[in-house]
């Protein structure tokens, strides 16, 4: 029996050490060994999965039973560009230990901190359509096998906080950013929150959403409502406090937009947009609508704008967009009614109760970088005209796959035929106040086109016709071009707030008939200012492109295709200051003067303006202009010979009686040259002047001395109270000189 007992012991014993050993070999196995084995198997996975998914994958890992941390894990390719696809600082995994001792993984939790993507687009491609082709089971490594096991290795529950997203996409100028996001999902139940996403273009259009809020629960779809957000669409111009939902549609896939804002931080709702988005088709639709509204509710963007008086004016208007990867179209109408605007480079004064309707239609390209406007047909004050045409901006992908590295511009403006009367009427008294009281017979009609590469600005088209040569004059004002057929009184401002008058004729005593003029002054003048004078019915057709082609390349407006026409109309009847009212007027002006004047008074006026122009240019600053008549005197318009002209000075000393230093034709070329715009603004009589040899009626005083768009004769500030006077004081190099006639 004692022996029995010493084996039944012993076996306990031998037992007691087995359990122990086995213990011991399982904690070994556990703590040491399952970890190494599970680090390099880990790491055999990853390095497996980058291989899948053509990247590669690093981590530092350690794991535990039923647990595995990996820090510092990175997922990158070769088109990531400084910063990888994937960063992950910190992701814990939680799964069955003992089933995974087995070999069958099972993930019970998935939580990351400070994840960062970062996704980006260039010529060349994208870092991210690969590998969601091959997550989605599209490649051609994947398999039936790795998807079911994919599936398998979906956690119970995942959180992920501090994470971050940016997208870059280089060709069509679009930068996203979501910088705070955080999210849990748990069982087909998801939450997460966005905070501070934005999204902005390279031509200066902005997104910015305060907070996105997406919820979803078990067998249903993703619900996604926005809030605070704003949309720049260019400066000045914002739709803000934007909220809405994105709601799960009937159709599989598709989700219903509904948002609604303001503009630029004012309170209240002044707009609608509705929508679809299909995420299997990855398209989207939007219609935006603005009722009708007036502008006071956005007073405080207003103020100290050009928008003056808008409490009356209004503005409605709709938008439809389509968008998939591609491109997107666009389609819309807009109304603006009783609009007031006081800009510098549209006129001297407001320009008051304009009225604006348009339709509009086109698409922007991604690929290629266009933006195409295919419908653009507007009505302002009564005159309906198109605009079409196209934007392509470097970067873009060519039709040879080549990339573009300068960009092309193409425009068509089509006015179709209308009485001229009406075209006239368009447009505001404001702008055209020397043409008031006009009466224009005829039909208009306009077809321009321009197109501009950056390339090769030689190959710039400017084409078409302007239809101005079908109207007739039926009735015209006091102030018209016909005043110029015979003697006029003609106004100079010298100096600020100064102003000279004399008489254009046979009274002036200074007078020179144009065929007592030396031949060869005539020629000078014609040969610099207008060799084809005598031909054409006032605008250089020819010239106007080689202009648009030499300010392309200034990089800003300062060549001109001025006529001597064109000069005249600008010097004897209007002003020098570069205001769209300005232009518009001289172009009339020309019109009219050479359907009013014979060529040849015509350039009989622009000599003798350019020859006072030279005149008054050297008069050195302070010296007294002398009086009518006599030793020194300016007979202004009335025959003065001297010009500033390459190629006249053989003809300079037979003008100048008894001087032998006449003025150096060469040293103030550009002051005279053949466009008069170029002349130098620095101040002096002339080119420093409001009025430059402006014949200025009474009551048309400008900003500086006149206010247009008063009727009746007119006279500079203050003219009224002085004297006429034919002025004189003619400077050749500080030289006062009489006029002779020439031979």
């Amino acid at each position: 029996m004692w022996v029995n007992q010493q084996r039944s012991n012993r076996r306990w014993v031998v037992l007691g050490l087995v359990s122990v050993v086995l213990c011991a070999a399982l904690m070994v196995g556990v703590f040491v060994l399952y970890p190494l084995i599970g680090e390099r198997t880990l790491q055999q996975k990853l390095a497996e999965l980058g291989k899948r998914l053509d990247r590669t994958i690093i981590a530092d890992i350690d794991v535990g039973f039923g647990s595995a941390q990996l820090r510092d894990l990175r997922v990158s390719g070769a088109g990531d560009g400084k910063a990888p696809l994937l960063h992950i600082k910190k992701l814990v995994v939680k799964f069955r230990g003992f089933r995974a001792m087995l070999g069958d993984i099972e993930l019970d939790r998935v939580e990351a901190t400070g994840v960062a993507v970062a996704v980006r687009r260039d010529v060349r491609g994208d870092n991210f359509s690969d590998l969601v082709d091959k997550v989605r089971g599209k490649g051609e490594t994947a398999t039936a096998g790795s998807a079911g096991a994919s599936r398998r290795l979906v956690p119970r529950t995942a959180e992920v906080s501090a994470m971050s997203v940016t997208f870059e996409d280089g060709p069509a100028g679009v930068a996203v950013e979501l910088p705070e996001i955080a999210g849990k999902w748990s069982g087909g139940d998801l939450a997460a929150q966005i905070q501070r996403a934005t999204v902005a273009s390279s031509t200066g259009q902005r997104l910015s959403l305060g907070s996105i809020t997406v919820k979803k629960a078990k067998a249903t779809r993703a619900l996604v409502e926005i809030g605070k957000g704003e949309v720049a669409l260019w400066p000045k111009m914002m739709l803000t406090g934007v909220t809405g939902t994105v709601l799960p549609d009937p159709k599989a896939g598709h989700y219903r937009l509904s948002l609604e804002g303001g503009y630029g931080g004012v309170a209240g709702t002044l707009w609608k947009a509705v929508g679809e988005i299909d995420l299997e088709g990855s398209t989207a639709t939007l219609d935006l609508s603005a009722d009708k509204f007036n502008l006071d509710r956005l007073e405080p963007i207003l103020q100290g704008s050009y928008l003056v008086d808008y409490a009356k004016t209004s503005v409605d208007a709709n938008v439809h967009l389509e968008v998939n990867r591609e491109r997107a179209a666009f389609s819309g109408k807009v109304h603006v009614r009783d609009l007031n605007v006081g800009h510098p480079m549209l006129a001297d004064r407001e320009v008051r109760h304009l009225d604006f309707e348009g339709a509009v239609a086109g698409e922007v390209v991604r690929d290629q970088r266009t933006a195409t406007l295919t419908q653009g047909d507007f009505v302002a004050r009564g005159l309906p005209f198109s605009i079409t045409g196209q934007v392509e901006i470097p970067g873009g992908k060519e039709a040879d796959g080549s990339i573009r590295e300068a960009p092309r511009y193409a425009a068509h403006l089509i006015i179709p035929p209308i009485a001229c009367q009406a075209v006239l009427a368009s447009l505001p008294t404001e702008m055209v106040p020397y043409m008031s009281g006009y009466r224009l017979g005829g039909t208009f009609a306009t077809d321009l086109q321009v197109r501009v590469n950056f390339a090769n600005l030689q190959d710039t088209v400017l084409e078409g016709s302007v239809g101005i040569r079908n109207c007739r004059v039926k009735e015209q004002p006091e102030v018209s071009p016909k005043r110029l057929t015979s003697q006029f009184e003609h106004y100079v401002e010298v100096e600020k707030d100064q102003w000279l008058s004399f008489i254009v004729g046979p009274d002036n005593p200074d007078f020179v008939p144009y065929e007592e003029i030396s031949p060869h002054l005539v020629n000078s003048i014609m040969t610099t200012e207008d060799s084809s004078f005598m031909k054409h019915r006032g605008f250089i057709v020819s010239e106007f492109r080689s202009a648009l082609i030499k300010n392309l390349e200034a990089g800003y407006f300062r060549y001109g295709a001025s006529s001597i026409t064109m000069q005249l109309a600008k010097n004897v009847l209007l002003y020098r200051e570069k205001t769209l009212s300005r232009k518009l007027q001289e172009l009339f002006f020309t019109w009219d003067l050479e359907n009013t004047l014979e060529k040849e008074r015509i350039r009989d006026l622009l000599q003798r303006d350019r020859v006072r122009a030279g005149a008054l240019r050297h008069r050195p600053r302070g010296q007294a202009l002398l009086g009518q008549g006599g030793q020194g005197s300016h007979p202004g318009g009335g025959g003065v010979l001297l010009v500033d002209l390459a190629g006249a000075q053989a003809a300079v000393p037979a003008v100048l009686q008894g001087h032998a230093d006449p003025v150096d034709v060469g040293q103030d070329r550009a002051d005279l040259g053949p466009d008069v715009e170029a002349w130098p603004a620095d101040g002096d009589p002339v080119s420093g002047g409001a009025g430059h040899a402006a014949c200025l009626p009474q009551g048309r005083q400008r900003e500086r001395g006149r206010v247009p768009g008063q009727a009746g004769p007119r006279h500079p500030q203050g003219a009224a109270d002085q004297p006429a006077q034919a002025v004189g004081g003619l400077s050749a190099n500080g030289l006062l000189a009489s006029v002779t006639r020439a031979p």
